[in-house]
């Protein structure tokens, strides 16, 4: 009789076990994808607020391309409606060979400006291109906030 009683109590105690580590595992994949909403939701913040500062003349086509385009790779691969931006990646990927930071400011005044000339080349030849993929993504982050969310 008492190992009856033993027993029912270890089972029942495994049983509790179980489903205390199952809730356990519920509720922090429940939190891994709230943060992950979060953040999404963040990056799409961004990627409006750079695109528009990028339509209304407020930031260089380089800098916004090189920032939005690093906020793009960091999207879910799913995110849709798909939209077409590879004019941003490529402006971004073609001023990655440009110094900046430190390296920027270890450059002789000369070397500088013509950094400078090839980087506003750049942008006048491709502007037109990334202000039209600036403006597609304008049209889609309203929708992307919304499944991001979801």
């Amino acid at each position: 009789m008492v190992w009856k009683l033993i027993l029912a109590v270890l089972v029942g105690l495994a049983i509790g076990a179980a489903l205390g580590g199952l809730a356990w595992r519920w509720m922090a994949r429940r939190q891994e994808r709230a943060r992950q909403t979060a953040r999404y939701r963040e990056l799409v913040d961004s990627l409006d607020v750079l695109s528009r500062a990028l339509l209304q003349g407020q930031v260089d086509s380089s800098e916004a391309s090189i920032r939005m385009a690093v906020l793009l790779d960091c999207l879910p691969p799913d995110v849709a409606p798909k939209v077409d931006l590879a004019a941003i990646h490529q402006l971004a990927e073609d001023c990655g060979g440009f110094d900046r930071g430190e390296e920027r400011r270890r450059l002789t005044p000369a070397e500088r400006n013509r950094q400078d000339l090839a980087r506003l080349q750049l942008e006048d030849d491709q502007n037109p291109a990334v202000l039209a993929a600036a403006g597609r993504l304008q049209g889609v982050i309203g929708e992307w906030r919304t499944r991001l969310s979801a």
